[in-house]
Parts: C-alpha cells; sequence; structure tokens
C-alpha cells in the first residue's frame, strides 16, 4: 500500500510537471519574460523622463497596451474564431476559407495562415500570443465578440509625445530585449526599471529652435548630418543637444539602418580642425610663452622632416599676431605656437581640457576620441594637432573645454540628467560637478577677448549678434580617408559663446561635408548666430555693446 501512494504521488507530480513544462512551455515563458515590470495590476511602472519646466513636461512616459493571446484549448469553433479575429490578427478572410473542406489557396500570405491554424488547433495548449499593441478600445471590441479562448494580457509601452525632437537623448525600449536601448533609456536602465522618474536639465524651447536651424542649415548647405549642442558654462547642464538625421523612438522598428540610432554628439569622433587652435592658443597663453599681440613671420609653409604644412588656400601671410593667427585661422601660426610649449606640455593640456577620456554625461555610446598620436614623440604630431588634425575628438568633448574657457578656466562634468525622483517621491538631485581648473581666469578672459576678435575682425563675422559681444572661432577640417590620406569630404564647424562679458551659454555646431559653402564662415558660422541671438533674446539677456 505504502509502494502504490508513492507510486501515484509521484505519477501525479510528473504529470503536473509535464503540464507545466511542456504544455504550459509558451505560457510561461512568456509570464516570466513580460512580467518582470509590474503594471495597473500591481507591476511596477518604468520611470518617466521629463523635462523640468515647473510640471514636469513629459518627454518619456507609458501608456497601457494589451496582448490578445488565444487559449486553443479552450476555442469551440476554430472557423468562426479565425473569421472574427481576422481584421485584428491582418488576415484576408476569403469566402473559400468557409467551405469544407477547408480551402487555402497558395500565395504569400498562406503560410503564415496554415501556421496561425495549426497553432490554434493544439487542444493541449493554452497559451498563444496573437498580437500586440492592441488599445482598449479594441480589447473592448473583440470583448462583444462573446468568443471562447480569449485571453489579454496589460502591459506598459513606451511613448514618446515628442517623437523625433529628442529621439537620440531618450533611445527607446526595445520590445524584443525588454529593456532600454540606446540614449538614456539604456544608460540609466536600472533607475528606471526601477520605477524612478528621471528629470532632465534640457529647455524645449532652445531644443526645439536648434533642431530646427539644424534641419534648415542641413538642406540649405546639402550636408550629410550635423549636430547642435548647447550648454550652461557656470554649472555644464546641457541645453539643447540634437542631431541630423534622426528618428522616432515610437517607431524604431521601421529603422533600417541602425547607426541612426547611434547619437553622433557623444559617439562621432571627428578631427576638430581650426576650431582647436583656440585650445593650442588657450595652453601657450596659461604658460606665458605668447601675448595676443605676439608677433611671427608667416611664410606660407611649415617644414617638419618629410612634411610640409601649409595654410588654407596656400596663402601666404607675412608677419602676423596672434590674436590675427585666430582671426584668420592661419595653420603655421599654430604651429608656431605650440612649439613654444612642446609636445609634453601641450599634451598636458589637451588632456587636461578633458580629450581623451569620456565626459561621464549620462548618455549611452558614449566615445573618447583619440590623442594617442600625442604621445609619440615626434614634432609632425604637436605641429598637425595644434590646428586640429591628427587627433580625434567627440562634439561634447569639444563644446565642454569652449564651456570651460567661458567659465574662467573651470572645466565642469557636462550633465544631462538633474535630478531623479524615487518611487516613494524621494528627490535625489545631480549637483554641478567641478573638475578642474584648466587655464587661469586671467588667461580665458584675454582668449575670450581674442575670440570676440574673431567675431569683428576674422571669419567669424556671421555669427555676431547686434548688441553683443560674441566669442568663437570657425572650423574647416577634412576627413580622413583609409590610407592615412586625406578626402574631399569636409567638416564644418563653430564653437562659441555669448555674451562675451558674461556668457550664459555655449554651444557647439558641427556639419558633415556640406556640399554648399566652402567653409564654415558660411554654414556653421551664420547657424550659431542663428542660435546665439535666439538664446539671448529667450534669456532677456541685456546687450553688453552699442548695436
Amino acid at each position: 500500500m505504502l509502494s502504490g501512494c508513492i507510486f501515484i504521488l509521484g505519477a501525479l507530480i510528473i504529470g503536473r510537471l509535464f503540464e507545466v513544462q511542456v504544455l504550459g512551455y509558451n505560457y510561461w515563458k512568456a509570464l516570466a519574460r513580460d512580467y518582470t515590470k509590474q503594471d495597473a495590476s500591481g507591476f511596477v511602472e518604468r520611470g518617466k523622463i521629463l523635462l523640468d519646466d515647473g510640471e514636469g513636461f513629459p518627454l518619456v512616459t507609458n501608456v497601457t497596451r494589451y496582448r490578445l493571446i488565444g487559449v486553443p484549448a479552450k476555442i469551440e469553433d476554430l472557423r468562426e474564431f479565425v473569421q472574427k479575429l481576422s481584421s485584428y490578427l491582418g488576415i484576408d478572410w476569403a469566402p473559400s476559407l468557409a467551405q469544407t473542406p477547408l480551402i487555402i489557396e497558395e500565395n504569400e500570405d498562406s503560410q503564415s495562415l496554415k501556421n496561425l491554424l495549426a497553432r490554434l488547433s493544439r487542444k493541449n495548449d493554452f497559451y498563444e500570443l496573437l498580437k500586440k499593441d492592441l488599445t482598449i478600445d479594441q480589447v473592448n471590441e473583440i470583448k462583444e465578440l462573446n468568443l471562447e479562448g480569449v485571453d489579454f494580457e496589460p502591459y506598459f509601452k513606451r511613448w514618446y509625445p515628442e517623437k523625433e525632437l529628442f529621439s537620440h537623448v531618450t533611445g527607446f525600449v526595445s520590445q524584443e530585449k525588454g529593456k532600454g536601448a540606446y540614449g538614456l533609456e539604456e544608460f540609466f536602465e536600472k533607475e528606471l526599471s526601477d520605477g524612478q522618474d528621471l528629470v532632465l536639465t534640457l529647455d524645449r524651447s532652445i531644443q526645439f529652435f536648434a533642431s530646427s536651424i539644424l534641419k534648415k542649415a542641413v538642406l540649405d548647405y546639402e550636408a550629410e548630418g550635423g549636430t547642435i549642442i548647447v550648454i550652461s558654462p557656470e554649472s555644464g547642464a546641457i541645453l539643447a543637444l540634437c542631431n541630423k538625421p534622426t528618428f522616432d523612438s515610437n517607431e524604431y522598428s521601421k529603422v533600417k539602418n541602425f547607426e541612426l540610432f547611434k547619437n553622433p554628439a557623444v559617439a562621432s569622433n571627428f578631427e576638430p580642425g581650426s576650431i582647436f587652435k583656440v585650445i593650442t592658443m588657450a595652453a601657450v597663453l596659461e604658460e606665458d610663452k605668447v601675448t595676443p599681440d605676439t608677433i611671427y613671420e608667416d611664410k606660407g609653409e611649415v617644414k617638419i622632416g618629410d612634411y610640409v604644412i601649409r595654410n588654407s588656400d596656400n596663402k601666404v601671410w607675412g608677419f602676423q599676431s596672434m590674436k590675427r593667427v585666430l582671426e584668420v585661422s592661419i595653420n603655421t601660426g599654430a604651429v608656431f605656437a605650440a612649439r613654444q610649449i612642446g609636445l609634453e606640455k601641450f599634451r598636458s593640456y589637451v588632456k587636461k581640457f578633458g580629450f581623451g577620456s569620456l565626459t561621464e554625461l549620462g548618455l549611452a555610446g558614449e566615445a573618447s576620441g583619440d590623442v594617442s598620436n600625442l604621445a609619440r614623440n615626434q614634432e609632425i604630431y604637436l605641429a598637425t594637432a595644434s590646428y586640429g588634425q591628427g587627433i580625434t575628438v567627440t562634439p561634447i568633448q569639444m563644446v565642454n573645454a569652449i564651456s570651460a574657457i567661458a567659465n574662467q578656466g573651470k572645466l565642469n562634468r557636462p550633465y544631462i540628467v538633474d535630478r531623479f525622483i524615487k518611487a516613494g517621491g524621494e528627490v535625489v538631485r545631480q549637483e554641478p560637478k567641478f573638475i578642474r581648473q584648466v587655464i587661469s581666469p586671467s588667461t580665458a578672459i584675454m582668449l575670450g577677448a581674442m575670440m570676440v576678435s574673431v567675431i569683428e575682425n576674422g571669419y567669424g563675422r556671421r555669427a555676431g549678434v547686434p548688441g553683443y559681444f560674441v566669442a568663437g572661432k570657425t572650423g574647416t577640417a577634412q576627413v580622413p580617408a583609409p590610407g592615412g590620406q586625406y578626402s574631399e569630404r569636409v567638416i564644418h564647424s563653430f564653437v562659441g559663446f555669448a555674451p562675451a562679458t558674461h556668457p550664459v551659454f555655449a554651444a557647439l555646431i558641427k556639419l558633415d561635408n556640406p556640399k554648399k559653402g566652402r567653409f564654415a564662415d558660411s554654414t556653421a558660422a551664420p547657424t550659431f548666430g542663428e542660435l546665439a541671438e535666439f538664446i539671448l533674446r529667450y534669456y532677456n539677456v541685456p546687450p553688453d555693446r552699442e548695436k
């Protein structure tokens, strides 16, 4: 009797395990995968991403959607079941499907229909996922059909109300992987999946305007793409960050080229070209090796071993000051300046400004750039780096370095999340983080004045704003090609800040390979000017000069 009881008990256990692990495999697998976060039935809702506009403007929120589940074991009439649900399942229910025996014509859609019928014919099956992303209205419509063998599962779906405006910032939640991909969604996956809300530093008005003028610039100058970043020099808070081309986070699954998901503002390594001359001047001014009025003679070229460095358009400028070197962007002048401090000192300043390392902004996929050539003890690498070639930087590194100059030489960590709001309401703020004093306040002021002169007397005139002193620098860089040569492709850029006397913002404009406009003074510079005028008026900044 005891042996018989044990045998019967064992058989029941094995039978139950078979039911759960084999017959109910699909059901329990889906349950384990999809209910890792809790919804309105008791599951934790993924945290929202908000703008700090006083009320918490939603960039990313959640909407309740439903999965349509078929329960084959409870389906009484398979034909009726499929026919009544055909419009929701995307099936063309032809009259021939109502005949007996069932006739399925061979065509492109027939195989999927056959598969569906086969799945729903398994009488021991309790779970077949038929459709995702149903609204509550659709659920109610299906319920009115009074079909046996129908069930629903609620779940939260991410919704991005601004569509493509903030897509590179937010990223998206991959329905396939069930977690964040790219942007904030990936970087702060743990916090968001625990229900914490993120409140960002971005300003929607500035973001909208920046995105609009970037789109216009890309179209007008026939560029392959572009980037704009706006930052607060005092704190390091990001005010706007946008790229073109972009995508709609709600429709990420329709994107065929996955490279589009990468955020060029943080993930794009590029040779900065002449905007890097500002960094060179910062180093030599700080080391007190030159002043803005130091004169050198430009002979049109500099020979270093087997290499010859020339100015743009092979111009010969003669005797020029360091201020003039920035104004008209003389390559040989940058080489002269860098030689005054040597490779080791130059390399140390490049690293102090944050190049070659991550900024830790808070967005997934950040690159660190490549300044490794400066570790090679050859003068040619000092020379080329002095005017922004032979090294690579990221847009966020570059704008943060310029922001340090605007901030009296103080380098801050850039950040895009202002605070976290935990599920219980606790608020955790991200305070501005000072990293290091890169150059002295007096050097920063001196260099700022030189950058103002670029706008007043040099190639940056079209970046100016009437009534304000604007500081800036243009850059036109060739894009390297495989094999160590340079291609015909170019990058136009502009960096600057305003008002120069008390900066409220710093910004970078980057245009990838524009076909119209030969140099950045006619493309990136006027785009910066539009942006600067908007921000200064938006902030109601009083003019600091006569128009």
